[in-house]
């Protein structure tokens, strides 16, 4: 019994470790539709949203991904954090080179996330200046939005577009501290009191997306979560980054309890980092529409 056990057992984890591997290697495009109902001028604005890329493959995704990407006919391509790894040392940067070939597409808006701020307290002693070579690649290439905004109008629309960068605090694992809406507040500011302009949040860390949205963004658009990593039908996402078994987020689009008009997008994004394992749960790259 307990033979048929322990072999049963390895042959399902080597199955899950070969479907892993393929899926690492695998890309899908998620269409979503999203309905402002505060402004229907102008056409639809179309966003491309990725993140946690990771570094991923050591850039052997890039051209698919960016090809993907100029199919989907983009207005602007938001990046929600993680574009680096930081735990190998490594002159060349896959994530400046996805970025180098994603502004020839559409302008870039990006936040930074958990990794990129480690990388910029040179967190990382085997790699301590990836954060500033991140930098310098990637001058003049993205609205990089670190606690700021930018408004961008885009067919006869106005968005307001917010980059949250929170303190590392904010991504411990063995305890969760609470995001206040004031918190926010005295990060970013207020969002546009106003219906002609549609407040958006690059929000890296899901955990708080009821604090977005009573703040008053939107649509948040998260990763960190990398979809839960093995994803079980009709369940969801097996565990959070903060070790949390079947958190309450790990991807898709999500309705604030509290007002459902408040949307976030939680990405399961293109890459990992330490455990680099996903099942059912393949890289996508989510193409918004906002009509």
């Amino acid at each position: 019994m307990m033979r048929n056990l322990i072999v049963g057992s390895s042959v399902l984890a080597g199955a899950m470790l070969l479907e892993s591997r393929r899926e690492l290697r695998s890309l899908t495009v998620r269409n979503i539709k999203i309905n402002n109902k505060e402004n229907t001028k102008g056409k639809p604005v179309r966003l491309a949203f990725i993140a946690d890329f990771h570094e991923a493959l050591e850039g052997a995704m890039n051209e698919r991904i960016a090809g993907n990407i100029r199919d989907s006919s983009p207005d602007l391509i938001i990046i929600g954090g993680d574009m680096l790894n930081g735990y190998r040392k490594s002159e060349e940067l896959p994530s400046v080179d996805l970025i180098d070939r994603l502004y020839k597409i559409a302008p870039v808006i990006m936040a930074p996330g958990n990794h990129e701020k480690r990388a910029e307290l040179k967190v990382y002693e085997n790699n301590p200046l990836i954060y500033d070579r991140f930098m310098s690649g990637i001058e003049d290439k993205v609205h990089y939005l670190k606690n700021t905004s930018e408004v961008f109008s885009v067919n006869g629309r106005w968005l307001r577009i917010f980059g949250l960068d929170l303190p590392l605090e904010y991504f411990r694992r063995k305890e969760r501290r609470e995001l206040s809406v004031d918190a926010i507040r005295e990060l970013i500011g207020e969002p546009e009191a106003t219906d002609d302009v549609y407040n958006i949040l690059i929000a890296h860390n899901p955990e708080y997306f009821e604090s977005y949205a009573a703040w008053g963004a939107e649509l948040s658009l998260s990763g960190h979560f990398h979809g839960g990593l093995v994803n079980i039908p009709k369940v969801g996402g097996m565990i959070s980054p903060r070790l949390n078994i079947f958190p309450k987020y790990t991807k898709g689009l999500y309705r604030s309890e509290k007002d459902p008009d408040k949307l976030m997008y939680l990405t399961s994004g293109l890459g990992q980092h330490s455990l680099k394992i996903k099942v059912n749960n393949i890289p996508e790259i989510v193409v918004i529409d906002i009509c």
